[in-house]
């Protein structure tokens, strides 16, 4: 074998795992997101719960939490009977792109055992007529994972 053929050789040996080791080594998908609720003009922070999350190296699970027990810890939050919640989730942008895919959000509404289903698509939803104290439980499914959100609710 010819010296320059050897040296071409063992340039791309070095070389190509180099420039592999950007592509490889680049993270596409982000941490969980955070989620918000808006009632009126004010802005709360939800609890997250329950985490399984996919797509990335980090250990982002959660072990099971009972959400009811979790909701129990936060302070209430007091809203009209039939009045509307809207649901801000921030999601990790990459590059000006959004990295979930296949996102669905359910909300429900839990008073003791009973369940209500607020909504299943839309991020607007309506509060029970009914009142009480509620356990608001938001469901967040994308393919990169789930995640669950909690709020203390008093309808009043």
């Amino acid at each position: 074998m010819n010296k320059t053929r050897y040296i071409i050789i063992l340039t791309a040996m070095i070389l190509v795992p180099l420039l592999l080791t950007g592509c490889i080594g680049e993270d596409y998908y982000e941490s969980p997101p955070e989620a918000f609720l808006q009632v009126g003009d004010e802005l709360y922070k939800l609890k997250e719960g329950n985490r399984k999350w996919n797509f990335t190296d980090e250990d982002y699970d959660k072990e099971y939490i009972n959400l009811k027990e979790l909701a129990a810890k936060e302070k209430q939050i007091f809203v009209k009977p039939g009045s509307s919640g809207f649901l801000i989730i921030e999601q990790n942008e990459i590059e000006g792109i959004y990295p979930y895919s296949g996102v669905s959000i359910g909300v429900v509404a839990r008073k003791g055992d009973d369940l209500t289903m607020l909504n299943d698509a839309d991020k607007t939803f309506f509060f029970p007529k009914e009142k009480g104290n509620y356990v608001l439980e938001i469901d967040f499914d994308s393919d990169q994972g789930d995640t669950e959100f909690v709020a203390n609710i008093k309808v009043e």
